[in-house]
């Protein structure tokens, strides 16, 4: 898929996407139109802790192609971040806009989840409120069932249905995960995890006035309507929110502002694209690094990222790092991180986005000096105008030394590549 969407920003290690309500409906058609199957999430709070304690439902989110602020305490950290995003965008903002483009443009929506009928009258309710749309199918599968390892009923009825969009409303993170394990074979073009929005459009629950979303307060009304329900869990998800922000701030902050130049460097062997990223990451190389992640995926090449030379992370810098992780993965490629100091580590691990990495470290290279000697005479060949002093400097140190040893004989063994290599054939995470 060539992209349209900007690169998301790194929040609490989620890539959320800085999108108003009638911009997240706009990518949700570009992704029907761009062919493939794609799923979309809604994250809050509550999203961002459960990813924290379970590796996988963080890479499912990680790895959806729209991630959407559904919490203002995620708005609110991207400001103290420096990144501000343009909103928070809920589950129940895009149902009703999706079934308008319904409307006007004919695409097919199916509804899972909901107890009861609620399903089903909330597609009665977007039929009647918005005439034309195509509300091809519902669901509201019981617990029992959803229980069982096997689902193959319910996505023959989607299949049956062939919707472009379907809306899952199972929780999280029930829906993230029911979504990532059939999103193949339903064949979609775009899933949705929706939440309770369901039942919020029908009016078993209220939604709070537009000045009390406002003022990122609408939590407290859904309080006070399911306090024992989501009493302990705004409880948990506060804790959790108090015990990790300020490490991930004080993360942020601790950097020392760098203003130097900041640039990034391609050298292509036979089976891996080597990113060198010098000064700042950050979203001024978005063009350089999506180029050369392009060039990964057209000619099937796994990617690794050196990082010794990077002085600064910034939020906006390391959503783009992970959004092209994303794109790699889509391709069944790797991306790879290399040379990551302790403070690179702390990094990563502050901005909790740790986890997304930390997959296929790369391996201590054994023959450093001679492989940097050729990647400088490759850099310079391919960049005579280069100036000498702005060329990558020997750095015979890698902070990862795992002991990997693949038994791989690659003709050149930088740093990464062979892990890279092994991650390319050993699936997804």
């Amino acid at each position: 898929m060539r992209r349209s969407l900007k690169h998301p920003v790194a929040v609490l290690g989620l890539p959320l996407h800085s999108l108003t309500a009638d911009e997240a409906v706009d990518a949700i058609e570009s992704l029907i139109l761009s062919g493939g199957t794609h799923q979309v999430a809604t994250a809050n709070l509550d999203f961002w802790l459960n990813s924290l304690a379970d590796p996988h439902l963080h890479r499912i989110i990680a790895g959806c192609s729209l991630v959407l602020p559904d919490g203002m305490p995620l708005v609110w950290a991207s400001k103290l971040l420096g990144c501000p995003l343009a909103g928070r965008v809920t589950g129940v903002d895009l149902v009703p806009r999706l079934a308008e483009l319904s409307a006007r443009k004919g695409y097919g929506i199916f509804l899972l989840g909901g107890k009861g009928d609620v399903a089903e009258r909330a597609a009665e309710l977007l039929e009647r409120n918005y005439p034309g749309a195509r509300i091809v199918g519902t669901c509201a599968p019981s617990e029992e069932s959803m229980a069982q390892p096997d689902h193959s009923e319910i996505v023959h009825r989607i299949q049956a249905a062939k919707p472009d969009i379907l809306l899952v409303a199972l929780g999280n993170p029930k829906q993230e995960k029911w979504i990532w394990r059939h999103r193949k074979r339903l064949g979609v073009p775009v899933a949705i995890g929706v939440g309770g929005s369901f039942e919020m459009l029908v009016g078993n629950l209220r939604r709070a006035p537009a000045w009390i979303q406002r003022l990122g307060l609408e939590w407290a009304m859904r309080l006070v309507q399911e306090p024992s329900r989501l009493g302990p869990r705004y409880l948990r998800d506060f804790v959790g929110l108090a015990r990790r922000l300020p490490l991930t701030l004080l993360t942020a902050w601790m950097q020392r502002p760098y203003s130097g130049q900041s640039y990034a460097t391609t050298v292509t062997t036979p089976q891996a694209i080597h990113i060198h990223v010098h000064g700042k990451l950050c979203s001024e190389l978005a063009s350089a690094l999506q180029e050369a992640t392009d060039a990964s995926i057209a000619n099937g090449l796994v990617e690794v990222v050196y990082l010794q030379e990077v002085r600064q992370v910034t939020a906006a810098g390391l959503g783009v790092l992970m959004d092209l992780r994303r794109q790699l993965l889509d391709a069944g490629l790797t991306l790879s991180l290399t040379g990551l100091s302790f403070s690179h580590h702390f990094i990563l691990y502050g901005l909790c986005a740790l986890p997304l990495f930390d997959e296929w470290q790369a391996a201590a290279a054994q023959n450093w000096s001679q492989n940097w000697s050729l990647i400088l005479e490759n850099e310079a060949a391919s960049n005579p105008g280069l100036q000498p002093d702005l060329r990558p400097e020997l750095s015979p140190e890698l902070s990862m030394d795992l002991g990997i040893d693949l038994g791989m004989d690659l003709g050149i063994d930088m740093p990464g590549e062979r892990d890279a290599l092994r991650a390319q054939t050993s699936g997804r995470g």
